[in-house]
Formats: C-alpha cells, structure tokens, sequence
C-alpha cells in the first residue's frame, strides 16, 4: 500500500483515479481547488490548495506523517485549448508555475514519483498515427504549457524524482464536467443535445480526434505505480480516428429526441484548435494494457450520466 497524493483530485480524471487507488487498497489524499472540493464525493483526505502558489503547499503539514507521500499523481491543471488562447497566463501560472510546485513539494515531503497527465496537444497537427518520439510541435499555449511541465518533471529526476508521463487523447466518459462548454468536444455536443436542439461546432466537421473512455484512461494511470514505467513516455489513445460530424452522428442516434429535430450550425474555428491527433499507443501496449470501450458504448453510457446531470 502506498500514500499517494492526487493534484486536481475532485475533477473529472482524479476521481476515477482516486476511486480506482482506494479500491486496490491505497492510501489517497486529494487537493483541489474550493469549488470542486466541496461538491466532491470521495470519503478520502481532501484539502483545498491552489497550485499556483506555493506557499499554499503549508496546510499539507498538518497531516498525519509530515504530510509525506510515496508518490504525486499530477493532473491539476487548465485543460482548454481555446482558454489557453484568451487567457494564456492562465496556463502559465497553473501549468508551468504550478508543475514547478509541484516538483519542489515532491522534495519536500520525500516523494519518490510524480506520474504526470500530459496531453496530445504537445504534438500539434500530424498526419496517421503519432508516436511517443515524434516531434512536439503545439499550437496552443495548453500545449506548449504541458511540454514544459514534461520539461521540468525530467529537470528533477537530477534530485531522485522518478517520473512517468502519460499524453493522454481526448478523454470522455461519466463524470465529466457537463456544463463546461470551453472543454471536451464529446461532453460539449452531448451537453448540446440535451439541453436543446442544436449543436454549434467550431471548426471544420472534417476534424477528428481520438477519444478514449475514463476506464481505460484510469487503467493506463495504474500503470505509471510500476517502476518499469520509471523515465518513459506513454500515450494513451484507442488509436481509432473519429471525425466530428461522425461524432455528432453518433450522439444523435443514442439520444432520446429525433435526429430531425435537430439543428448542425458551424460557428468558426478558434486559434490553437488542432485539426487532427491519433494515438499510436502500442508502446503501453505492451504492458498489457488496451482500450476497451467502444466509443459506441463509451456515448451511451455517458449518455444515461449527463441525463441524470443536466435535466
């Protein structure tokens, strides 16, 4: 059993996460902003932290122990692309300033890993399929933003901070943010659906992504516990391209209203907004995991959640 502290603990990822650690019977302590602390449901530690300074690191030293941990699961972050554009310092002070924090509170509570959430926006634009070595060439402050925490997770290795990097593809699934309309292509047109009859789209309906359930996502986490994942860089996707219009053609089809009801407008793109990204994830393959969850089954499932959210 190990203590483990999880960064952005009560969002969407650090609660599947946090779920999935107790479960295989490990000891989780939470920090999270106040808004998502107090409406999460985890019966673990939880303390309300802002990254970004870190000063605020000091109400850690009221747990039991010191406040040490064996390991940091870092996932605290700003994950739009689009807001990284409007509000780039955002990114700054969250991802990089806080991803520095972070590094320098592992020293501090005798951390030995910090197993990081990175992104497939570190890799911009690439045709087929992207692998762990190609180049990183971001197009959003968010990307370029992930890169520098991968940079400084690498720097610390120097003060014996193992690391695992995981560039997770576009996460989907029950427990996502269903009223953020800035994040997750899938929970945006989904939460669209619902709500009413129409669904704006930014960008070309020829864009795709990969999407990949919570599970799976959660199951390729568990592995950054293993020491053979020590220093490598995992990506984590289905390896399967879906287009936006093949999307929105899937979420019309699970929902409850007719798919003549609805009405498909296109509101123009957005800076930094990649056209396409798909995973080549045999590496971590060949640590037994993969994607199991049809992005068929993963919709209709996180269907049945946003309804029980949203009406």
């Amino acid at each position: 059993m190990s203590n483990i502290l999880i960064t952005g603990g009560a969002g969407f990822i650090g609660t599947a996460l946090a779920n999935k650690l107790q479960t295989n019977g490990h000891c989780v302590t939470i920090i999270d902003l106040a808004d998502r602390i107090a409406s999460s449901e985890l019966e673990c530690e939880k303390y309300i932290l802002d990254i970004r300074e870190y000063k605020n690191f000091d109400i850690i030293k009221k747990k039991g122990g010191g406040g040490r941990f064996d390991l940091i699961y870092h996932l605290a972050a700003q994950t739009s692309g689009a807001i990284s554009q409007v509000k780039p310092y955002l990114d700054i002070d969250t991802n990089i300033k806080g991803t520095l924090n972070i590094c320098n509170f592992a020293r501090k509570c005798s951390a030995k890993k910090i197993i990081f959430s990175s992104s497939m926006a570190t890799y911009g634009n690439k045709e087929g399929k992207i692998k762990e070595e190609d180049l990183l060439s971001p197009l959003s402050n968010y990307g370029v933003s992930k890169v520098a925490g991968e940079y400084y997770l690498n720097m610390f290795k120097q003060y014996g901070i193992k690391n695992t990097i995981f560039r997770l593809f576009n996460v989907y699934g029950p427990g996502q943010n269903m009223l953020n309309m800035k994040q997750g292509m899938a929970s945006i047109f989904m939460a669209q659906s619902i709500l009413s009859n129409k669904i704006s789209v930014t960008g070309s309906f020829e864009r795709y992504r990969d999407f990949i359930y919570i599970d799976d996502v959660v199951d390729a986490l568990i592995l950054g516990l293993d020491n053979k994942t020590d220093s490598e860089i995992f990506n984590v996707g289905s390896g399967t391209a879906t287009k936006v219009r093949e999307l929105i053609k899937l979420i019309l089809e699970i929902n409850d209203k007719e798919e003549s009801d609805f009405f498909i407008e296109n509101i123009g793109s957005h800076e930094g907004d990649q056209f396409g990204s798909i995973s080549d994830s045999s590496k971590i393959e060949l640590l037994g995991w993969t994607a199991k969850i049809s992005l068929s089954d993963g919709m209709k499932t996180m269907y049945k959640y946003a309804k029980e959210v949203l009406l």
